[in-house]
């Protein structure tokens, strides 16, 4: 593509030298109507403006057609930026959703252990206690059942102390 874009430089430098050198020597004024008005010029002066007309032409096509190639090609990264936006976000999203099951199989797994160890602990009580069935909170202290009665006759036991 290069070589003939090279040969036809070459050929067009040479037909352009060619008319010059034929023009040059033409002394009659060629009339030309433009816009209602007669313009005389010489065949050279002619053939020059004609080779700039042609140059412009070119110059402006060329430049069309390298705008219309940057903005086809600045759309195309914008469809593939935006492809790999979602594709990101999409992956984003099926990790937080895998983390969030993750999280849940890991808690529902820990309060399956632990109901089996209260299960476990409330049987080696039983156990131990002859079957009394009260359980306890973190503290300690029983949370059903009525609280401790002091025999009757006895005094009963003195608050604990306070700090103060």
């Amino acid at each position: 593509m290069v070589l003939l874009g090279l040969i036809l430089i070459l050929l067009a430098a040479g037909a352009g030298v060619l008319l010059f050198a034929g023009t040059a020597q033409i002394t009659d004024t060629v009339d030309v109507s433009i816009l209602g008005g007669t313009l005389s010029l010489p065949p050279l002066t002619l053939l020059v403006t004609g080779m700039v007309v042609i140059s412009v032409f070119w110059l402006g096509w060329v430049l069309m057609r390298g705008g219309l190639r940057r903005g086809k090609r600045k759309r195309v990264e914008a469809k593939e930026a935006a492809a790999t936006a979602e594709a990101r976000r999409v992956e984003e999203e099926r990790r937080v959703k895998e983390e969030f099951a993750t999280r849940e199989r890991e808690l529902a797994e820990e309060r399956r252990r632990r109901e089996e160890e209260t299960t476990a602990l409330r049987q080696q009580v039983q156990a131990q206690g002859g079957g009394t069935t009260g359980a306890t909170d973190t503290t300690g202290s029983r949370t059903d059942g009525p609280p401790p009665v002091a025999p009757s006759g006895s005094t009963p036991p003195p608050p604990p102390p306070t700090g103060h």
